[in-house]
């Protein structure tokens, strides 16, 4: 961002920070018809100290970075004070002198309330950056969100179009609205575009009031190879993350995808019976349920992957969830906080921590198959809860589980696994010999596969052998256990 013709007032001579010619034009056009007793200090002020002064405000503006230009704006200063804004409204002549500098006019600040930005105002801003790249921001003023503005969406529509002739300059687009019906539409605004600089986009609102009535588009493109931040509403995400999920696939250099509202998100998923496969990776929700709305959302699904959620999306989401999906896989969810119990008929839990609690969301799950890899969290402790029935030997944890599946969990004694496997083949076989096959206490566990375990003896091999109908134990670890290619849709 930091150009070599403005001024460096550190160490640099006068001849240095010498402005061009024009500059010294719109200086004398201004002055000229003033008589001297007229001109006030504002105006008389001499072109190179002008341009020291804005200089200055523009470097104050910036922060350091690591990126190719080593510097960005700063996205935290009000609107009433905002470079080079504030000080091109003085008077025409500072106006023109901080037009002849396109750096001071990347950052392009769209105000979308009253008084908002005209579009020939707009037009402008764009002109004066020249060809350089922008970071542009269509935004209400901090304390213009409340209240109703009918005219939001057509003043964001305006902005949106002019916005569209520059996209392929833009490093960041930022939107910061009352109502979702006036962000953008992904499916629509951005068809076709090509954005070869962009890193981060954010369609944010303060209002979700639905948008506008969904349409269809058979092919819909947008390039945005080095996309790094997203940010979508409810809506924009529906149609292009969730319809047309190979897009999100496409790109590589993701590495945040939030602003979503949690319950409007699965009100859709919902309402959407075709959708049989859910896969939601580290997503940040701006909100999970309005604390007025009670869980009304039912989904059926077929499988299910979620990974990287905080403990309060995970809990809403396994509570939405209504049918027993054939699999589900959690991985880097926070689950200890969970209030639903899992109904799915295999679970695998993929990396978690050694203080996240297996057994808040497997106390009552029913399912067949169990897998587990790379989780510190299997540990004695939790094969103590698999062998514990209650007071009556009536509530064993896991109950329907037939099938283990460990990778790269070595925090367990093969002892007590060998224990709690003959404590609940006792009860099997006792509901076997009694014929009580209506509500039988617990499974039989038939199968264990162990990839990366803790070193297992020659009699306890033996053991596990004897009294499993499938067996396999293996010490080495494993690096890259069941990695997902990631270059197909789920069917």
């Amino acid at each position: 961002m930091t150009n070599p013709a403005l001024p460096d007032l550190s160490h640099s001579s006068d001849e240095d920070c010498c402005p061009d010619e024009s500059l010294f034009a719109i200086y004398h056009s201004t002055q000229a018809s003033r008589a001297p007793a007229t001109r006030n200090f504002i105006g008389a002020l001499p072109i190179e100290l002008l341009l020291a002064i804005f200089t200055h405000l523009y470097r104050s503006s910036c922060r350091p970075t690591h990126t190719p230009s080593g510097e960005t704006w700063k996205l935290d200063e009000p609107l009433s004070s905002l470079f080079p804004y504030a000080p091109a409204a003085v008077c025409s002549m500072w106006c023109s002198v901080l037009s002849c500098v396109p750096e001071f006019w990347t950052r392009m600040v769209i105000r979308v309330d009253s008084p908002h930005t005209q579009r020939r105002d707009i037009r402008r801003y764009f002109e004066w950056s020249r060809n350089l790249h922008l970071d542009v921001i269509i935004t209400r003023h901090r304390d213009d969100f409340d209240g109703d503005d009918r005219r939001e969406m057509e003043k964001v529509f305006r902005a949106t179009g002019e916005l569209m002739k520059h996209i392929e300059r833009c490093r960041s687009i930022r939107y910061d609205v009352m109502y979702s019906s006036s962000l953008p539409s992904m499916l629509y605004d951005f068809h076709r575009k090509t954005a070869p600089h962009l890193h981060t986009l954010k369609l944010k609102c303060k209002v979700d009031d639905g948008g506008s009535p969904p349409r269809k588009l058979v092919h819909w493109s947008f390039d945005a190879p080095g996309l790094r931040h997203l940010y979508l509403d409810a809506r924009n995400f529906f149609d292009v993350c969730v319809d047309r999920n190979n897009w999100l696939r496409r790109l590589h250099r993701l590495n945040s995808l939030s602003g979503l509202d949690l319950y409007k998100l699965l009100k859709a998923i919902e309402e959407s019976p075709a959708i049989s496969y859910l896969e939601l990776k580290d997503l940040h929700f701006s909100r999970v349920r309005p604390w007025t709305t009670v869980n009304d959302i039912s989904i059926e699904l077929i499988s299910m992957n979620l990974e990287g959620l905080s403990g309060k999306a995970f809990s809403e989401i396994i509570g939405c969830i209504d049918s027993a999906p054939d699999a589900t896989r959690i991985s880097r969810c926070a689950i200890t906080t969970c209030q639903h119990s899992l109904i799915s008929g295999g679970v695998a839990f993929h990396d978690l921590s050694d203080d996240q609690d297996l057994m808040v969301p497997l106390a009552h799950w029913r399912g067949r198959t169990l897998s587990l890899v790379n989780c510190a969290c299997f540990h004695d402790d939790f094969l103590r809860d698999m062998m514990d029935g209650g007071p009556h030997d009536q509530s064993f944890a896991c109950k329907g589980v037939k099938e283990l599946y460990l990778v790269n969990c070595s925090s367990f004694s093969p002892g007590l696994l060998k224990t709690m496997l003959a404590r609940r083949s006792i009860f099997w076989r006792h509901d076997q010999e009694t014929l009580d096959w209506t509500f039988p206490t617990v499974a039989p566990i038939t199968l264990i596969s162990v990839e990366g375990g803790p070193v297992l003896s020659r009699k306890d091999r033996e053991w596990f052998e004897r009294n499993l109908g499938s067996f396999h134990w293996d010490e080495r670890v494993v690096h890259s256990p069941f990695e997902d290619s990631g270059d197909s849709d789920p069917e």
